[in-house]
C-alpha cells in the first residue's frame, strides 16, 4: 500500500471522541498539504502513523481551543447551533471590552509593556517600546508572495543546465522553508501570549473585575474562528482591514531598537509587542545576502500565510519547549539561556537548522540531547560572561563558545568576530539613499547583527 493510499484511507483528525469540527474545507488543505506548511521538510513522518503531521499538529491545537471556549462560555459542546450563538457573544463582549478599556488606556498600555519585558527577560536599554491601544490598518503589508525574479523563472526552465544557478535555487529553497517555520515558531510563541493577561489578574480586576472573563471569551472564540471559518486566509489575503486587530513592526533605526506595536485591546497588544520582539531576534535566520534575505521575506512573510502560522504554530511552538531539559524552567537564568537558546537555534544554517526542527518535533531523545548540549554550551558562555563583569576582563569573540561537540551537522558553525563598523554612519546611508548605498562589508555587517 502506498502512502498517499494509506493517507487517503486514514482517519482525517483526530477529534478525541468529540462533535465539534473543523471547517471540511480546512480538514482538506490539511489531508492534502494545500497550505504554507504543507509537507514542510522538517516535519517528521513515519511509517504506520494514521495522520500525516500536519494532522497530529491540528488535531491537538483544535482540541486546546475547543477546551478554553468551554471553559470561557459554560457551553458543553460547540456544535454548528451553539456555534451560530457565539458571534452577537463575541461583538458583546468586545464592545464591553474596548469601553473599559478606553478609560484606561496609558494603564494598560504600560502593563503591556511592562508584562512582556518581564516574561520575555528583556535586559534593560536593549530594546524601546512604542505601544498603543488602536486599530491598526494593514497598509503596506503584504498580502502575496512576491513574483520570483527573473533569475529564479528563467533557472526553473527544463533545458537550464547552470550549476551554479541550481545551486543557488536550492540553498533558497532551503532557506525559504527555514523562515517558514521561523514564522510558526514566531506566531506560535505570541498566540500564547494572547492568554498572559492572567498573569496581570490582580491589576485588571482593579480596573474592572469582568475584564479577565470578557478577555477569555473574546480571545478562545477568536481562536475557534481559524477552525471554524474556511475563507480566512482569503479574507486576509485581501486585505481586509476590518479584520485587522493588531499590528508590529521593528524599527532598526533607532538606538536602541523600538518595537511597534498595536492593538485593539489588550490581549491583543501584549501578543503584538511579544511577536515583535520574536521577530527582532528572529532577524538573525535570515540570510546574510542582501539579495537572498528580500526573496525570502517576499515569498514567505504574508498574511494568508500567518492565518496558517497562527492555527499550527502553537503546537510546533510546544514541542520545542518540551525539548528543553528539564532542570531549564528551574534554573535562575531562565529567562536569559530561552534567549539565548532560541537565538542560537534560529541563526543556524538552513540544513542544521531544519536537521535540528526535525529532531525536536519529533520528540525524539536525539532532538532532546542536541538542545541539552546547546543549553550546556550557553549556560558555560553566561558563566564566563559573569566573570568577566565581575573580574572587568574584556571578552572578544573568540572566547565564547560555540555549538563544540553538539552534533556532526553543527560542527562546521562558528561565532564570527564582529566588523568595526559605524552602526550610525550605516543607518544614516539607508535613510539618505537605501540598501543599496551600503558597501557588502556593511550589508554583510547589518544582516549578521
Amino acid at each position: 500500500m502506498s502512502k498517499k493510499t494509506k493517507l487517503n484511507e486514514a482517519p482525517p483528525i483526530d477529534y478525541n471522541d468529540g462533535s465539534e469540527r473543523m471547517s471540511p474545507d480546512i480538514e482538506r488543505k490539511l489531508r492534502s498539504g494545500e497550505h504554507p506548511l504543507g509537507g514542510h521538510q522538517a516535519f517528521p513522518g513515519k511509517e504506520g502513523d494514521e495522520n500525516n503531521f500536519e494532522e497530529i499538529l491540528a488535531s491537538k491545537r483544535f482540541q486546546d481551543v475547543i477546551n478554553k471556549v468551554k471553559d470561557a462560555t459554560g457551553l458543553e459542546e460547540i456544535d454548528p447551533q451553539s456555534a451560530m450563538s457565539l458571534q452577537p457573544m463575541l461583538m458583546s463582549a468586545v464592545q464591553r471590552t474596548m469601553a473599559i478599556e478606553a478609560a484606561n488606556k496609558q494603564k494598560l498600555e504600560d502593563l503591556a509593556v511592562s508584562l512582556v519585558i518581564d516574561q520575555m527577560s528583556i535586559p534593560e536599554g536593549d530594546l524601546q517600546f512604542d505601544a498603543k491601544l488602536e486599530k491598526p490598518t494593514l497598509e503596506g503589508m503584504q498580502k502575496q508572495p512576491k513574483k520570483p525574479k527573473k533569475k529564479e523563472l528563467e533557472f526553473k526552465q527544463p533545458d537550464t543546465e547552470d550549476k551554479e544557478a541550481a545551486e543557488r535555487l536550492a540553498k533558497l529553497d532551503l532557506e525559504k522553508q527555514k523562515r517558514r517555520l521561523i514564522n510558526s515558531l514566531i506566531q506560535g510563541s505570541s498566540k500564547k501570549a494572547h492568554y498572559m493577561y492572567h498573569m496581570v489578574n490582580e491589576t485588571l480586576n482593579e480596573i474592572d473585575p469582568d475584564l479577565v472573563n470578557l478577555y477569555s471569551l473574546i480571545m478562545s472564540v477568536n481562536d475557534l474562528m481559524y477552525w471554524i471559518m474556511p475563507d480566512m486566509e482569503a479574507m486576509v489575503g485581501n486585505g481586509a482591514d476590518s479584520m485587522a486587530a493588531g499590528r508590529e513592526e521593528v524599527d532598526l533605526t533607532t538606538d536602541p531598537p523600538t518595537i511597534k506595536a498595536r492593538g485593539i485591546m489588550f490581549p491583543i497588544l501584549v501578543h503584538e509587542l511579544w511577536k515583535g520582539v520574536m521577530e527582532y531576534v528572529s532577524m538573525h535566520g535570515l540570510p546574510s545576502d542582501p539579495e537572498f534575505a528580500e526573496e525570502v521575506i517576499g515569498s514567505e512573510d504574508t498574511l494568508p500565510a500567518e492565518v496558517w502560522d497562527l492555527r499550527l504554530g502553537p503546537v510546533i511552538w510546544e514541542k520545542f519547549i518540551e525539548s528543553y531539559p528539564e532542570d531549564l524552567l528551574d534554573s535562575e537564568d531562565y529567562g536569559r539561556i530561552k534567549n539565548y537558546l532560541y537565538y542560537n537555534i534560529v541563526s543556524l544554517e538552513p540544513e542544521p537548522f531544519i536537521g535540528l526542527a526535525k529532531e525536536i518535533l519529533s520528540g525524539s531523545p536525539k532532538g532532546k540531547e542536541m538542545v541539552a548540549r546547546i543549553v550546556d554550551d550557553i549556560k558555560k558562555q553566561l558563566k564566563d560572561e559573569d566573570y568577566e563583569d565581575a573580574s572587568g576582563e574584556v571578552s572578544t569573540p573568540q572566547d565564547i563558545p560555540g555549538f563544540e561537540g553538539t552534533m556532526d551537522a553543527l560542527n562546521d558553525i562558528t561565532i564570527r568576530p564582529t566588523q568595526d563598523l559605524d552602526m550610525d554612519t550605516i543607518l544614516d546611508k539607508i535613510n539618505k539613499m537605501g540598501m543599496e548605498s551600503l558597501t557588502k562589508d556593511e550589508k554583510d555587517f547589518l544582516y549578521n547583527l
